[in-house]
């Protein structure tokens, strides 16, 4: 058996703390400049804020220049008023999820960039256990991800083999002898789930390693899907603007990706960076993508960051928690803010509870109880699971929880990522 590297970089990932700032300091100010001197956007921003590059020198002076939003920057900007180079330098156009404007935006890059992009694809997945030896089935729809296990030398289930059609997945996946499973958390129980009604005991497979992309996953999931399966379950962070951060073996939040992205954790209300380990929004500087530069941009995630130690692993750079739910979730009651993960979290440790649950917003501002969708697993009578339920969240969240009992299936099974909050009022 072939003896693997820990690392994809060993320099740049044990790299001492004052080192590492110093290098993505130099990036920070490349980038700054790069974006003042070639976007109206970014010139704008700057100097209606009264900023020169000039004046940003470190990281602490990186609060000085404007956030970057989704909404009014990002989306409402004119493409030639934020690209940095000429159009026909453009190789990769992505795109966003549309989570938040409904719409899919645009997200170019040079062919250098989608390169440094890729490469932190591979370094992630192989911060996550992933090596050349592999054979990954990725199953998240996602290109930039087939091409990190390509990048680190895995060999990879093309995305459309076994013509999307889960059944035909599953058994291409037993056919080759899948070692890693790569897809949307939401997506790995039933992938699992319809193995074992197809008579495939996935605990016998070759499957040493699910990788989950796209989405946060309540904890008690995976300890679930790890005490069943014996199968180590790791979270890989990242959107198409920014990479990114990567949980390995030692697990406590996951490392970021030093080097390609500059951190910070900024409150809600106030926008001011708060210190390592409090709870805020993700705001990321990338360096990657020259052709759309993003300074300071809210990402709508909520996490915390820890502080530069040196993970049992060996690798120094600061690892981020999970993402506990976007912005534009939280839900406010009683005086408190829950996210989707809080409720998760709960549905997840109620035994009669089924994995697929809906938290149903019907009104504007603060709410008087949570209303919850839930199916029940079988055989448990509709007033159990109520009692049940309503029990849990009064004692772990400790608020009024209304429960509405639906039949097994009747929650519709999100083709992309699952649909947990679903507003009613417009």
């Amino acid at each position: 058996m072939t003896e693997w590297s820990e690392f994809w970089d060993e320099e740049l990932e044990t790299m001492p703390g004052d080192k590492l700032e110093k290098l993505e300091g130099e990036k920070l100010r490349e980038m700054i400049a790069w974006a003042y001197e070639r976007t109206a956007l970014y010139r704008r921003k700057f100097d209606q804020a009264g900023i020169r590059p000039a004046d940003i020198r470190t990281r602490e002076d990186l609060s000085k220049l404007p956030l970057t939003t989704y909404l009014e920057d990002f989306c409402h900007t004119p493409i030639p008023d934020k690209l940095a180079v000429p159009l026909e330098e453009v190789k990769i156009v992505s795109s966003t999820s549309g989570t938040v404007s409904g719409f899919t935006q645009p997200v170019l890059m040079t062919a250098g960039g989608w390169d440094e992009y890729v490469d932190l694809e591979a370094r992630g997945r192989w911060t996550l256990g992933v090596r050349p030896d592999d054979v990954v089935q990725i199953l998240s729809g996602f290109v930039c991800c087939e091409r990190g296990h390509e990048q680190l030398g895995a060999m990879t289930l093309q995305a459309h083999s076994g013509r999307r059609n889960l059944d035909q997945q599953i058994k291409l996946g037993e056919v080759m002898g899948v070692t890693v499973l790569e897809h949307l958390p939401s997506m790995v129980l039933r992938y699992f789930e319809r193995a074992k009604e197809m008579g495939i005991d996935i605990r016998k497979s070759q499957l040493r390693l699910v990788s989950g992309v796209g989405e946060g996953w309540a904890e008690t999931y995976k300890k679930g899907i790890e005490a069943e399966y014996g199968i180590p379950f790791r979270t890989f962070y990242g959107s198409m603007e920014a990479l990114g951060a990567g949980e390995c073996e030692y697990g406590g939040g996951m490392h970021i990706l030093g080097g390609g992205s500059l951190y910070e954790v900024i409150d809600i209300e106030t926008q001011e960076v708060l210190p390592p380990g409090e709870e805020g929004e993700l705001v990321v500087t990338p360096f990657h993508n020259r052709a759309t530069p993003l300074i300071r941009y809210r990402t709508g995630d909520i996490a915390s960051i820890g502080p530069h130690e040196t993970c049992p692993c060996g690798r120094t750079h600061p690892k981020m928690s999970m993402v506990r739910g976007r912005v534009s979730q939280i839900i406010r009651m009683a005086g408190k803010k829950i996210l989707p993960m809080d409720v998760e979290e709960v549905v997840a440790g109620i035994p009669e509870a089924g994995d697929e649950y809906q938290i149903i917003i019907d009104a504007p501002g603060e709410l008087a109880s949570l209303k919850l969708r839930l199916e029940p697993k079988p055989g448990v009578k509709e007033s159990t699971l109520i009692s049940r339920g309503e029990e849990a969240f009064n004692r772990e969240l400790g608020v009024r929880c209304e429960i509405e009992v639906v039949p097994p299936g009747a929650i519709e099974r999100a083709l992309f990522k699952a649909q947990r909050v679903i507003k009613t009022f417009s």
